[in-house]
């Protein structure tokens, strides 16, 4: 892919996806074709500020892992995060933070 293309595509997932793998969403993104780009406007970009006020708000019911995609996780969440009297869910706020972010980059790089 152009060096042009390839800055363009990491300013607009540089919020998305965690800030220690730039490097390796470059890389990929360098050795690309051009059609790839196609593929990148088809990708399902989760917003990891949105999981974190789920998380915040509604992470008690594991609707913060719904939205992640993390189906297991947030049933289990649903049926068991209160006998842990609170703290599954509080920790949960900073962990679906950045799996979301960690979901995007796999999702991106996938269709690289």
């Amino acid at each position: 892919m152009e060096q042009n293309k390839v800055t363009m595509n990491l300013t607009q997932y540089k919020e998305v996806i965690p800030s220690n793998k730039i490097i390796v969403l470059k890389n990929a993104l360098t050795r690309a074709d051009d059609s790839a780009e196609e593929n990148l406007s088809c990708v399902k970009i989760k917003n990891p500020i949105e999981i974190l006020i789920l998380s915040i708000f509604l992470g008690g019911l594991g609707v913060d892992r719904f939205a992640i995609g993390d189906i297991g996780l947030g049933i289990c969440k649903l049926l068991f995060g209160w006998l842990t009297f609170g703290l599954w869910p509080l920790i949960d706020i900073f962990c679906s933070y950045k799996k979301a972010k960690e979901k995007n980059l796999q999702e991106i790089l996938s269709v690289l």
